[in-house]
């Protein structure tokens, strides 16, 4: 008798240690056919020659970034638990990683999570990038049609290494100055789409702390420690918090980002905005103010509205942007969403962005289909 009790709790040990714990692989699975355009107007002389580029293209990520990735979770006991994500994200079209082709480049993190809220060590989604997508935008789920998209929704990993690679070639004492210069020719990037100016969505070397819920709010900060310190230049340090209420039918953020794009040079972000849903649509409303260093504010605004008919979603969102240094943009984005299962949803979208100060135009349209599973 007693050795059967021996055996059965071997056998069931696993089984408990199971029950405990859990690790889930996820993905999205997202392309479109479609095609591209962009005019540009040269200044040659005392002339303006125009250039127009269409492209019809099969492309990945059109209303979600492409990915696939693990989440774990472990039950310590006593309300604590163990969690940690690795996300790695692909282009469906040539099957190419994205994020600088990092093997988890949209997040990696592991943490603890309690009645205290969250806390976690890793590579994070900034607290923007999170409050951008989850309540100021219409589009919240677009990718690479979203209006307030800017820069194609962030600096790229390669835009980020040039232009501290711009910066930290020059002397200590110039390197704010040649910064404001590098940033203006990286912000009229004829490849943009989007009216606003952009953010860097992840946070590398960063620590992450959530608060608990309390009757709606919920605060988020993220501090991303600077390792790339050398022998003349300081490490750049990024930083990002939100605020959040959500209750009902009413959603509300204020956020903040500094990301120092190199050494004494920042551009600094803060958004306040919401959206409210009336049943019949839900309507989104959202402000920001972006700077660089060195150069005037650029002020940004977004109205949008998302309005269910039964299987079928449309989606509008308006964004413009103007300062005196960037210029003026705005962009308007369109989306027609069918879900074909709780998974699957096919998809029609189109971007207009225009450039007031060079007259440049870029519009996107496709057709397309995101899996998530």
């Amino acid at each position: 008798m007693k050795k059967s009790l021996i055996t059965l709790a071997v056998l069931t040990a696993p089984c408990f240690a199971m029950a405990q714990s859990s690790v889930t692989l996820y993905g999205v699975a997202d392309a479109f056919v479609g095609s591209k355009k962009t005019n540009t107007l040269t200044a040659v002389g005392a002339n303006l020659v125009a250039s127009n580029l269409r492209q019809t293209m099969v492309e990945s990520n059109g209303l979600s970034g492409s990915r696939w990735g693990l989440r774990a979770n472990e039950d310590l006991g006593g309300g604590l638990k163990a969690f940690a994500t690795l996300e790695s994200g692909l282009n469906i079209d040539t099957g190419a990683g994205q994020q600088g082709a990092l093997l988890f480049g949209r997040q990696a993190f592991v943490g603890l999570g309690g009645n205290f809220g969250g806390l976690s060590l890793g590579r994070h989604y900034s607290a923007f990038d999170a409050v951008r997508g989850a309540v100021l935008s219409a589009q919240n789920s677009a990718y690479t049609f979203d209006a307030t998209n800017g820069y194609g929704g962030d600096f790229t990993e390669t835009q980020l290494k040039d232009l501290q690679a711009y910066n930290q070639a020059a002397t200590p004492a110039n390197q704010v100055a040649r910064a404001p210069a590098a940033a203006a020719a990286l912000a009229r990037s004829v490849a943009r789409m989007g009216a606003w100016t952009g953010y860097v969505p992840r946070i590398d070397n960063s620590i992450r702390y959530e608060t608990p819920n309390i009757s709606g709010f919920q605060g988020v900060l993220v501090y991303g420690f600077g390792e790339n310190k050398t022998a003349t230049t300081g490490a750049t340090k990024n930083g990002s918090a939100s605020l959040t209420y959500v209750n009902g039918p009413i959603a509300v953020a204020l956020v903040h980002q500094d990301d120092e794009l190199a050494k004494g040079f920042h551009l600094k972000n803060t958004a306040v905005g919401g959206n409210y849903d009336f049943g019949l649509a839900k309507a989104f409303l959202a402000y920001n103010q972006a700077k660089f260093t060195g150069l005037a504010k650029q002020n940004e605004w977004a109205v949008g509205i998302r309005a269910p008919l039964g299987a079928t979603t449309l989606v509008a969102q308006y964004a413009h942007a103007k300062g005196d240094d960037l210029g003026k943009n705005q962009s308007l984005g369109l989306q027609v969403e069918y879900t074909l299962s709780k998974r699957t949803t096919a998809y029609a979208a189109l971007n207009q962005t225009r450039r007031f100060d060079s007259l440049a135009k870029n519009d996107v349209f496709g057709l397309g289909m995101r899996h998530t599973f």
